[in-house]
């Protein structure tokens, strides 16, 4: 299943509404950035850039929307 890093109001709403109209498995991993969750250690580990979107896939992280978007067209077309 795939999980999506996200955070409210943030460019990760393409990639949410993408993956949902894909009908993709995923799941959702709210990240709040007005805190500062993006900078946890636990969430760098995941994208060092500490920056939202992530999706972790089987395959790896990406970290980029364009590439999160390609990846979603190819996977569920």
């Amino acid at each position: 299943m795939l999980k999506l890093y996200a955070s409210r109001g943030s460019v990760a709403r393409a990639s949410h509404i993408a993956l949902a109209e894909a009908g993709a498995p995923y799941e959702v991993a709210w990240i709040d950035a007005r805190a500062g969750d993006q900078l946890r250690p636990e969430y760098r580990a995941i994208n060092p850039k500490a920056r939202v979107p992530s999706l972790v896939t089987e395959r790896g992280v990406l970290t980029e929307t364009l590439s999160i978007l390609a990846f979603i067209a190819q996977s569920f077309p």
